[in-house]
């Protein structure tokens, strides 16, 4: 190796020490931007478990909440090898937080949070008109066509989480009086 070569080599070297160096301050700087989002990730997190729940309910599952919590049976595999088992959930903004709790699970949608309004829309019973609603009767017949929840996470208002109870099994079953699919 000839001296011009090694002068080449120790340029090339120090130019990739440069461009690693430089580098390492835009991660420092993204990394410092991304630390704080972290937590964003677990109230999402949160939501698309609480989202599940609901929509794996089974179809004759009972439901009652009021405009400030609900509570609600539906099932809950915990893996592996684990049969899903029935289980109450209630969704509160009991002190100063907003929680879905399910036996031992719970889960945290704003931990700085409260709801502010828990919203059902469809008819309780056969005689009744499907309109939104602030409460969910025990004596209900049926679940309701959706359920809308309303929170604050400290100072920013979360946008609304809309669920259709029990989405799996309604999308799962066809009967003969179902219409036909298009096409």
């Amino acid at each position: 190796m000839t001296l011009l070569e090694l002068l080449v080599a120790l340029w090339v070297m120090a130019a990739a020490a440069l461009i690693l160096a430089s580098s390492m301050g835009l991660m420092g700087r993204a990394l410092a931007r991304v630390g704080g989002e972290s937590a964003d990730v677990d109230r999402i997190a949160a939501r698309v478990t609480l989202r599940r729940w609901l929509e794996e309910m089974p179809i004759g599952a009972r439901l009652v909440g009021d405009a400030g919590s609900v509570t609600f049976f539906t099932l809950i595999d915990t893996p592996p090898l684990t049969a899903a088992e029935l289980v109450a959930v209630r969704v509160s903004g009991a002190d100063r937080a907003v929680r879905a709790m399910a036996g031992a699970m719970e889960i945290d949608l704003a931990p700085q949070g409260q709801v502010t309004g828990i919203s059902y829309f469809g008819a309780p019973g056969p005689a009744d008109r499907a309109e939104w609603r602030d409460n969910w009767p025990e004596t209900a017949t049926a679940l309701p066509d959706l359920i809308r929840l309303d929170y604050v996470d400290g100072d920013r208002v979360m946008p609304p989480l809309t669920v259709l109870p029990a989405r799996k099994a309604r999308q799962s079953e066809m009967s003969l009086s179902s219409p036909p699919p298009p096409g």
